[in-house]
């Protein structure tokens, strides 16, 4: 397990768990609110590399064999813990959470303001994401 994994904080966890199983749990925390529903969310993963970008609900994801990116359209949610967003990338079910915390690639001196994590189909990946209005800190081209 990579620095980065061990950073995914419970509550992010249990937003992808809810997001999945349809839990319909009352809270009494107040929902997460630090990114705008306009905000464009860029995500970021290693091992294997990933990037998404999430704008006005329509996903751009990329990999090093998929330069060009595959788009989804998803359905965005908020919770206590964080953000949630769901749909179906390439025939496959997508679940992707983004929470506060300090977040490391572990590959570059960037810190990013969000933890990320995606569940792809049967595959689970962990990164960082940030915003315009919330952006990394640290070299811009590392």
């Amino acid at each position: 397990m990579t620095k980065l994994s061990l950073r995914i904080t419970a509550p992010l966890t249990a937003l992808i768990v809810s997001a999945c199983s349809g839990a319909t749990e009352r809270r009494t925390e107040p929902v997460f609110d630090a990114i705008a529903p306009q905000e464009t969310v860029t995500l970021v993963g290693t091992e294997p590399f990933w990037n998404g970008v999430i704008e006005g609900g329509v996903l751009t994801w990329t990999t090093p064999e998929d330069l060009d990116g595959t788009q989804a359209e998803l359905r965005r949610f908020a919770g206590n813990g964080g953000l949630g967003w769901s749909g179906e990338l390439a025939g496959e079910r997508i679940d992707i959470a983004v929470g506060p915390g300090p977040c490391s690639d572990g590959m570059s001196d960037r810190e990013y303001p969000f933890n990320a994590a995606v569940r792809l189909g049967d595959r689970s990946l962990t990164g960082c994401a940030y915003t315009d209005a919330s952006p990394f800190s640290g070299p811009e081209a590392p």
